[in-house]
């Protein structure tokens, strides 16, 4: 077993480093802005009351609020975006030049991966050559690669988390990388109604795999829908399979071939992955998620729709600078620790599935 799977199945931590984060977090708490609901205390002060005192103030609160919801009705959507408009303009003013400053990302996104393994950082490498043998845009080689659904020419971009161990280790079959995205298209009409499309919101896995494939092996997971005469068809959601220099796979085995599509560049390659034993692990884990994986000599990268059990897409954030100051600072670094830890073990609970024998013993 690796070093970093040790230490998360032991709840290992640098103690020290974790002291030092506790301080910076304190410190990071003290020169953001409050928020008014801080500076008034209110949730304080509520939660003080009797709980007679609390029920007598929140039914008279709804007394109150009903005529006064209704006469602002008409107002509420200007009123809303004048409280923002203020609330960001005294943000800013509130905002001190420490807070102004800070490296939130260096400071406390970080060194919260350090506090596991000093090979653990927050990173992600978007190389097309993982996934095909063209230099093109990241989102454009996962398309090619048939991780993802294929994309218009214009589409917004939202990358919720990273994480990267020893990756740059290319024989470390513990090392992983995880992104959290999102690919999505925004179209508002003339009437002001806004049409959202996704076309990947979830979780990219890579591997450095036990084995190596000469050209590359893809498995995508299909699903079955029905036409006009209520007859089911299987279908796949990603780039057609019409290249010449890809063969499609028939493993013999009727339901993996009812959950998914294989091509690869040689035939050979993609058989010696899918041993009896593979398929079964394969179909596993389709019964718990939608995915699609690309093998490209030892680097095996995977999408999955949502992410995979606790390596969510978010499941490393935040990772901007928070707006107001945290109410519960040491509390929010221990919900951060106990976030990344579950999403790493669910990382490596993932790699297993997919390369049993990369499991160091």
């Amino acid at each position: 077993m690796g070093e970093l799977r040790q230490k998360l199945y032991s709840g290992w931590l640098d103690q020290g480093k974790k002291e030092q984060l506790m301080m910076e977090c304190n410190y990071f708490a003290s020169i953001a802005p409050k928020s008014l609901f801080d500076k008034i205390n209110l949730k304080e002060k509520f939660d003080a009351m009797t709980p007679g005192g609390r029920t007598a103030l929140l039914v008279v609160g709804i007394i109150l609020a009903l005529p006064l919801l209704l006469i602002i009705m008409p107002l509420i959507v200007p009123v809303v975006i004048i409280l923002l408009l203020v609330s960001m303009v005294t943000r800013k003013m509130n905002q001190s030049p420490e807070y102004a400053n800070y490296d939130y990302w260096n400071r406390i996104v970080n060194p919260t991966f350090k506090l596991f393994d000093d090979k653990l950082e927050a990173g992600f490498r978007t190389n097309p050559y993982d996934l095909v043998d063209t230099e093109m845009p990241f989102d454009k080689a996962l398309v090619e690669g048939r991780m993802i659904k294929p994309l218009p020419n214009k589409y917004l971009t939202t990358m919720y988390s990273t994480a990267s161990y020893n990756w740059e280790d290319y024989y470390d079959t513990e090392a992983f990388e995880f992104m959290g995205y999102r690919l999505y298209t925004e179209h508002t009409d003339d009437d002001g109604h806004t049409t959202t499309v996704t076309y990947f919101n979830g979780g990219i896995f890579k591997f450095h795999t036990s084995f190596s494939v000469n050209g590359t092996v893809n498995i995508m997971s299909t699903y079955t829908k029905k036409n006009l005469f209520g007859i089911e068809k299987e279908k796949n959601q990603f780039k057609k399979i019409q290249d010449k220099e890809v063969s499609v796979i028939d493993t013999e085995n009727h339901e993996f071939a009812e959950n998914f599509d294989t091509i690869a560049t040689y035939d050979e390659e993609a058989y010696k992955y899918l041993t009896p034993a593979m398929i079964e692990n394969l179909l596993y884990l389709r019964k718990q998620c939608f995915f699609a994986l690309c093998i490209k000599g030892n680097v095996m990268t995977v999408t999955i729709n949502d992410g995979f059990k606790g390596a969510t897409p978010s499941a490393f954030g935040p990772t901007t600078k928070p707006y107001y100051a945290p109410r519960d600072p040491v509390g929010d670094l221990n919900q951060r620790i106990a976030n990344y830890g579950n999403a790493m073990i669910s990382i490596y609970e993932l790699k297993d599935i997919l390369d049993p024998a990369g499991r160091r013993q």
